[in-house]
């Protein structure tokens, strides 16, 4: 650990630490960052003997890559994500698909596929209400409030979450752009972009390259950048002021917008409630 960095004491941080440092660690521990990030229910619950068997890597390796992160050992790290996934309320309810139960409903009938898109959406939403910490919600809205404009930018599968957040915010009294390319006009939009705005973008794995460039640009001006994505460790991850990183609802590899949508309308809201404060 450098001298200023303080050994993190929520999960979030630490996950901001792992992406701040993945590039200098080891093949082994990169190894372990990689497992760390994709599966943090199963470290929370898990073993330590668990854990290395399934990252298939030795016991050893865990506690250098709790130590590297600033802990004495695997255990102290790992209360964290029992903290963030195991410590907060659920709210555990039945589910009954009797739709699906029925042999008389086929598997790709609209009434198996509208179950199997609910289903799914559930389980996304009930995820990520667990991963999202207080302090990354507010750290978003603090970012957004104090932003002389905000711009907003996505593409493709992403656009329809940047146009809500764009329309909310319309509403509000920040000053807010959509970017887009219509006509070619994305690069003379950001040029104003100053470290006193704000980048919020939405980016998707295959990662439209538009979003990319727009990233790195705004990451040469000091702009800070909130993203919504489907992986924190892509390659722009260590760029992004905060990252909200959600793993939609999939059926038949058609993905969902739900928790995209619902972040940008926790967003929106709440930034607007700034206003009336």
């Amino acid at each position: 650990m450098d001298v200023e960095e303080q050994v993190p004491v929520d999960l979030d941080t630490l996950r901001e630490l792992i992406v701040k440092r993945y590039d200098g660690l080891s093949q082994r521990l990169q190894q372990v960052a990689d497992f760390v990030m994709a599966q943090p229910m199963l470290v929370a619950v898990e073993t330590m003997a668990t854990i290395a068997e399934q990252a298939n890597v030795p016991l050893s390796t865990l506690s250098r890559f709790s130590n590297t992160m600033g802990y004495s050992g695997f255990s102290s790290m790992q209360v964290l994500f029992r903290d963030q996934y195991l410590n907060r309320p659920r709210d555990y309810k039945e589910r009954v698909r009797k739709a699906r139960e029925s042999d008389e409903v086929s598997q790709y009938s609209p009434m198996a596929i509208f179950q199997d898109f609910g289903q799914a959406n559930i389980d996304a939403l009930e995820e990520l209400q667990v991963a999202v910490s207080p302090q990354k919600l507010d750290r978003a809205v603090s970012l957004l409030e104090g932003a002389e404009t905000i711009y907003i930018q996505g593409m493709r599968r992403a656009y329809p979450v940047a146009f809500y957040l764009w329309y909310a915010l319309m509403k509000s009294d920040n000053n807010v752009v959509l970017l887009d390319d219509h006509g070619g006009m994305l690069a003379p939009l950001t040029r104003r972009m100053t470290e006193k705005d704000v980048l919020f973008t939405v980016t998707f794995s295959p990662y439209a390259p538009e979003t990319s460039t727009l990233i790195d640009a705004a990451h040469e001006k000091g702009v800070p950048i909130v993203a919504i994505t489907d992986n924190q460790m892509n390659a722009q991850g260590s760029k992004m002021e905060v990252c909200f990183e959600v793993q939609e609802g999939d059926v038949m590899g058609f993905r969902s917008l739900s928790c995209s949508m619902y972040l940008a309308q926790t967003l929106a809201v709440s930034l607007m409630c700034q206003d009336n404060k």
